[in-house]
């Protein structure tokens, strides 16, 4: 998910602004692992932030 994600945003196409979609369901994903499987903080405070980038390029390639 996360290598189809970087392709589409490098190749920098009509279509790779779904690429932002595609790591934000990955990030969370991730995040509910990390949170509520095996408890890991670092991890998860990582993630966060990913998603808090997920959430521009969504909105600067979406709504902006």
């Amino acid at each position: 998910m996360f290598l189809i994600a970087a392709l589409l945003l490098s190749s920098n196409v009509e279509i790779s602004k779904y690429g932002y979609v595609l790591f934000l369901s990955g990030h969370l994903t991730l995040s509910y692992f990390f949170w509520f499987r095996v408890r890991d903080n670092a991890m998860f405070t990582h993630n966060f932030f990913f998603i808090l980038i997920d959430f521009w390029g969504i909105y600067r390639w979406f709504i902006a």
